[in-house]
């Protein structure tokens, strides 16, 4: 006992020592719920920026925090918060002048935002979330213009343009927005300053200026006007300037003149009054530069519809078009700042607008006529669109590398960002200026670039291959050897494809070089795809095959599904090569609508085998494995395709059917039968006595009735006539077997035991021939004949003569007595009847007349 405890001790310590160890890290590292000693809630951090929202409105809210004591301001509204802080609660009240009320707000666990209420008992909500400090925009008012400019500026930015931004900061831009504007209350007439701010942008808005055609230089007085036009109309709005403290200010006009203005702008331009604006309708100029530049701000939604792609090729149009808006934004960012009210709106005109003028090049926004079935860019809106002309986007390259040199306008200075290929094409001009040399369609370093993507390819393509090959060695080699006679050079073309795939945007190719090495990446993709695919349809239905021993009907269907997916993988590999090819598919298969009876004509035979397979399978008239009969020929069925069916004949050649034949044919399905007909005729010669042929016939149909793989019913044994030389005997049962091999084994038996039984009863085979002969030549066996008569007269003395059949009882009696194997067989067994046999038996012992043989002697 002793010794077991010890040994057991000494089983248990390590794992002991693994737990103590766990939860020792788990300590350590803060991982278990240790109780914690109580201690006060921090209080949270408020300072800074936050955007808030409550029912109907909403305000920057910049607050100060002096330990608990937090103060904010929200100058939209002239607002400001006085409360405490206690841990993430923040209770105080806020002021509008005369208005003033309680709230309480909660920030989140993360500190970025909170959730509050004002007016409890009318369950009002007000809403925040904390931004950073309001764009680096600069705010001057040293003239009208600059004013107008800052105005502007800050309206677009905040949103008000429809533009879409990043969110957060734009209430303060619009607070920032406010600021300039010189408004008296009564003017407002009751509206709040954020939503007469918008009104004022709004209207604004609907005109097209140049900036520098504001009053900019020294200026007399403290007021000056200017007119702003509306573009394609004689509307025009006059704005006011008022300076005060040597700043400028816009001056508010009266509400009802807004909104009055406002409503003539829209009469001349023939707009509904509640009109939404939706740049994305490409309906003027100055929608187009939205899209364009608010496309390239939103990574994830490319501006190509703000481009005349036509003569692009449609391959490596997506691609092209990514990098054409780079180009553009490049360019455009060097330029300045793009105030939207300094072009066109106007959707009726067919003016094409210059933007920028350079002996590269120029950038032009111009009208391009759709029609319902599909615009330049693929798109279905119909009408008229304003996009980027095809001479811009043919230049930018030049016109890019002419003015690279020229910074980035302060605006942008700090939002500037490069793609992969500006950051490739900036490295390749530190390395070597004489790289960015232009030799032929592309600069230099690009043609290098596209050489060296190609050898890494091929080389990752080399190691993919030893890669295989060392996880692959514990497989068969015959298995192995035909998989990579397959996978070796597929995966070598997939690789090289996907490498100069991946190098068509980074590397920013023009599209005479894109759309070929675009079209041979693919190309070698799917050709080297094709038969990797092949391959592993064929290997998973040849596992499913071996892993489960599937019925041959199951094997059909495997077969007909392995052809059809097969199928279907070329039809996908040649869509997709026909759409990376641009090649027009879709006419092709709309084609097939008014083609489609010759079509159907031409392919009538392989779609008659294709039905005919699923006809084989749904009908199941063979299955693979099945030896069968069809026509004049016999075999084993191998394989049910798509086509045809192939068949392993007796000289076991490979016999291939049309599905469509096969189908029409009388088919002798072997497989399927539960029993082999016995059938045979005994001829017996003349010189047989009528009591030897009763004999004969008795024992012969003991012999069946006692074998135990003979059917009981039917089971005859009849003499049936006189042949030409012969007294006939014909025989007819079923064997209780499928199996051929084993049907040939018991016949054996059978006809073996009759040739015993015709012995015993002294009758003899008739000769098929014409020969005379003499009595003398074969003399019967006269004491066998005796003796059979001699029984048969027994038989008939006791009233127990066996035709025309066996009594029930006989039969009983007799029913699996004979041996078989037989014996002396090495499969021999003792039979063993069933009682009610043995009872039969039992009376029929009362019998006097008997076999010999009957107890199972040979």
């Amino acid at each position: 006992m002793t010794s077991v405890a010890s040994a057991r001790r000494d089983r248990l310590a390590p794992v002991l020592m693994r737990i103590v160890a766990l939860i020792a890290s788990l300590a350590f590292f803060g991982l278990l719920p240790f109780p914690q000693p109580a201690h006060a809630q921090e209080t949270a951090n408020w300072t800074g920026i936050w955007d808030t929202k409550w029912r109907g409105g909403g305000a920057q809210i910049k607050f100060e925090q002096n330990g608990a004591e937090v103060k904010g301001v929200y100058p939209l509204y002239n607002g400001r918060i006085e409360a405490k802080a206690a841990g993430d609660k923040l209770v105080g009240r806020w002021f509008e002048g005369a208005r003033q009320g309680d709230f309480t707000f909660v920030q989140a666990p993360d500190g970025g935002s909170f959730m509050g209420r004002f007016e409890a008992a009318t369950a009002e909500w007000w809403t925040g979330v904390r931004v950073g400090a309001v764009e680096d925009l600069r705010v001057d008012q040293a003239s009208p213009m600059t004013t107008m400019r800052s105005f502007l500026q800050t309206m677009n930015e905040s949103g008000a343009d429809n533009v879409p931004r990043a969110a957060g900061g734009g209430m303060g831009l619009a607070a920032l927005a406010a600021g300039l504007i010189d408004v008296t209350e009564a003017d407002r007439g009751g509206l709040n300053m954020p939503d007469y701010t918008k009104l004022l942008f709004t209207v604004i808005d609907k005109a097209t200026f140049r900036l520098w055609s504001l009053p900019h230089d020294t200026i007399p007085g403290n007021e000056v006007g200017a007119s702003l036009q509306q573009y394609g109309t004689k509307v025009a709005f006059d704005v006011t300037f008022r300076r005060k403290n040597d700043e400028w200010f816009i001056v508010g006009p009266p509400l009802a003149a807004l909104q009055a203005k406002l409503a003539e702008f829209q009469a001349a331009r023939g707009e509904a009054v509640d009109l939404v604006d939706d740049p994305s309708k490409l309906a003027s100029p100055r929608d187009t530069f939205k899209v364009l530049l608010s496309g390239v701000i939103e990574a994830g939604d490319p501006a190509k519809a703000a481009l005349d792609l036509r003569d692009y090729n449609p391959a490596v149009r997506s691609d092209e078009a990514f990098l054409l808006e780079r180009y553009l934004k490049k360019v455009i960012d060097r330029i300045g700042y793009v105030y939207w009210q300094e072009i066109p709106d106007d959707p009726k005109s067919n003016t094409p607008y210059v933007y920028f003028e350079h002996p590269s090049g120029n950038i032009v926004v111009g009208p391009v006529e759709t029609d319902k079935v599909g615009d330049a860019d693929g798109q279905g809106k119909g009408g008229k669109i304003w996009q980027f002309t095809p001479e811009t986007l043919a230049n930018i390259r030049t016109l890019y590398a002419d003015v690279e040199d020229v910074p980035v306008a302060p605006e942008f200075a700090a939002f500037a960002s490069n793609d992969p290929f500006f950051l490739a094409r900036g490295l390749a001009r530190e390395i070597s200026p004489g790289l960015l040399t232009r030799a032929g369609p592309m600069e230099r370093w690009q043609w290098w670039m596209l050489g060296l993507a190609a050898l890494v390819g091929i080389a990752f393509g080399f190691v993919a291959n030893a890669v295989i090959t060392f996880f692959a060695r514990g497989q068969d080699r015959s298995q192995r050897s035909a998989f990579f006679r397959v996978v070796e050079w597929a995966v070598r073309s997939i690789f090289l494809g996907l490498f100069l795939l991946a190098t068509l945007r980074p590397l920013g190719l023009p599209q005479v070089v894109a759309a070929p090495v675009k079209a041979a990446a693919w190309s070698l993709i799917v050709i080297g795809a094709v038969p990797v695919v092949w391959h592993l349809i064929g290997r998973i239905a040849d596992h499913y095959r071996k892993l489960w021993q599937v019925p041959g009907y199951h094997d059909t269907l495997i077969s007909l599904s392995t052809g059809v997916t097969r199928v279907a993988v070329l039809v996908v590999a040649f869509l997709l090569l026909a759409e990376v090819l641009a090649i027009p598919y879709e006419g092709v298969i709309a084609g097939l609508g008014i083609g489609g009876l010759a079509v159907a004509l031409a392919a009538q035979p392989t779609l008659q085998n294709f039905l005919s397979g699923l006809t084989l399978y749904a009908d199941r008239p063979v299955s693979v494995g099945d030896f069968c009969k069809f026509g004049d020929q016999s075999g084993t069925i191998e394989h049910i395709g798509m086509r045809s069916t192939r068949i392993r004949s007796l000289d076991r050649t490979v016999i291939s059917v049309p599905n469509s034949d096969f189908a029409g044919m009388q088919i002798e399905n072997y497989a399927h039968r539960d029993r082999t007909r016995f059938a045979t005729t005994l001829q017996l010669r003349y010189e047989t006595t009528p009591d030897q042929l009763r004999y004969t016939l008795a024992a012969l149909r003991k012999l069946l009735i006692a074998h135990p793989r003979v059917i009981d019913d039917p089971c005859r044994v009849r003499f049936v006539g006189f042949g030409p030389y012969s007294l006939d005997i014909e025989v007819f049962t079923y064997i209780m077997t499928a199996d051929w091999s084993e049907f040939l084994a018991i016949r054996e038996d059978i006809l073996l035991a009759m040739i015993n039984i015709m012995d015993e009863a002294g009758a003899q085979f008739a000769f098929p021939s014409q020969l005379e002969y003499s009595a003398a030549d074969l003399p019967v066996d006269d004491e066998k004949r005796v003796a059979a008569e001699t029984r048969v007269n027994a038989w008939r003395d006791e009233e127990n003569l066996p035709f025309p059949d066996f009594s029930q009882i006989d039969r009983l009696a007799l029913n699996n007595t004979h041996a078989y194997p037989p014996r002396g067989s090495a499969h021999y067994r003792e039979t063993e009847p069933d009682p009610a046999s043995a009872e039969a038996r039992a009376t029929l012992e009362k019998v006097r007349w008997s076999l010999p043989w009957k107890t199972g002697a040979a």
